[in-house]
């Protein structure tokens, strides 16, 4: 399928130039990938990453928030050229668009949380963000789920009981654990869902772009700033 909004450029070497900002989509709740910092502003590890992409390749960058699941059908319909926040590469992902080169490893291991005594995953009503691979996991493995829009609303169904668990990439970061511990939850069950890493994500076909931003991200590589920022928000 050809890309839809996919841009009016050139290519010259590792460079993409183009006559139109390049549109990047992202949702933002989720450190240390991208979240908004106290100022409003998008930040993170993420956003550190792609604002050197945009420097390297000579790329004019505007930034939109929408939710996670409407970040692949949006760079789909060309309303984004590139999506990312956390977002896995799989095989369910790769039939609908281009990823670029894996940047960051993934654990494999997803836990759900819950109050004690919940009953395990596969009599359980679980609540999910929808459009992640955790509800593509709940409904491979024919669990009974509720998706929701956003993290948060995850979380507050869960916090007022309307599902028994939840389910996301919850276990390394420090706000979800603040919420664990004050709502008297805990991590509960754990179940393997892999990936290949993370990337960023592009139209199918938009090969120029696509070229441009792996240009990029092998530069740094090799310079030893992907190393870096990995250092910076993870180490």
């Amino acid at each position: 399928m050809p890309c839809l909004g996919a841009i009016a450029a050139a290519v010259t070497g590792l460079v993409l130039i183009s006559s139109e900002p390049i549109t990047i989509g992202t949702d933002a709740p989720f450190p240390e990938y991208t979240y908004v910092d106290a100022a409003g502003i998008i930040t993170g590890y993420e956003r550190d990453l792609m604002d050197e992409v945009c420097l390297r390749a000579m790329l004019r960058c505007d930034w939109e928030r929408v939710n996670f699941d409407q970040l692949i059908p949006g760079v789909m319909a060309g309303q984004f050229d590139v999506v990312l926040g956390g977002m896995a590469v799989t095989e369910e992902r790769r039939a609908l668009v281009d990823f670029t080169q894996s940047y960051h490893g993934t654990d494999p291991e997803e836990w759900y949380i819950g109050p004690p005594g919940a009953p395990g995953p596969s009599v359980a009503l679980v609540g999910v963000q929808s459009g992640t691979v955790h509800e593509a996991h709940l409904r491979h493995m024919g669990y009974r789920f509720i998706a929701y829009p956003t993290e948060p609303q995850v979380l507050e169904s869960l916090a007022q009981g309307k599902v028994d668990l939840a389910l996301g990439p919850f276990r390394t970061r420090s706000d979800i654990q603040a919420f664990v511990a004050e709502q008297g939850l805990d991590y509960l069950y754990a179940e393997m869902i892999p990936d290949d890493g993370v990337a960023m994500a592009v139209c199918k076909g938009n090969t120029d772009l696509l070229d441009t931003l792996n240009g990029a991200l092998d530069a740094m590589r090799r310079d030893g700033t992907l190393a870096s920022l990995e250092a910076r928000w993870f180490e």
